[in-house]
């Protein structure tokens, strides 16, 4: 009868001692996280750069295979989407500066804020190195105590209007630099800067 009082598993009562309050494998344990919305953030980032790669590599195809007037108006569409891939990308880079700061108010929190770390690191380094395996071992322990953050792909909609946002900000900054490079020396260029 004395052992009775040990029986409960280690799992739950970590997650009860660390405030989380819901047990494992429930669907509100995760939503007021800010690491993992933060998860939710990097990820919708870094399919719109993905789908705007796709997109910047289809019209490099396109401008090195047209003739001379389609070229321009091609190559104006490849720089917008070429621009709008860097916007993207740079949105990521801003939510992983972000992650040192962002504290985890839960176990999926936690698991989230690696998610990025590891995930990250592909586009980065080489993951075979060390420490990168050893960080995915912890990330796959911490994945059989909490449970997975749930990595759902974002709508349809959502990435269209992301990719949309991204390249109207492209487009603008294009604008820009024809702009400035199109503007004599010692005029005032499109940004209000001198020439000089």
């Amino acid at each position: 009868m004395a052992d009775s009082d040990n029986s409960t598993t280690l799992s739950s009562v970590t997650l009860r001692q660390s405030g989380e309050g819901s047990v494992r494998g429930s669907p509100r344990a995760d939503e007021a996280d800010p690491a993992c919305a933060l998860l939710r953030d990097w990820l919708r980032a870094q399919h719109a750069s993905l789908v705007l790669c796709r997109l910047q590599q289809r019209l490099e195809t396109r401008v090195l295979g047209a003739t001379y007037p389609a070229s321009i108006d091609a190559k104006v569409g490849y720089s917008i989407a070429y621009q709008a891939e860097v916007e993207a990308a740079t949105a990521a880079l801003k939510i992983q500066d972000r992650l040192p700061r962002t504290p985890a108010q839960s176990l999926p929190g936690v698991v989230a804020k690696l998610e990025i770390i590891v995930g990250a690191d592909r586009d980065i380094d080489d993951p075979t190195e060390f420490p990168w395996p050893h960080i995915e071992s912890i990330l796959r322990d911490l994945k059989e105590i909490a449970g997975s953050v749930p990595l759902e792909r974002p709508d349809r909609s959502i990435v269209q209007a992301d990719c949309r946002r991204y390249k109207a900000i492209a487009a603008d900054l294009v604008s820009l630099e024809k702009h400035a490079a199109e503007s004599p020396f010692g005029q005032q260029s499109a940004t209000g800067i001198d020439a000089e």
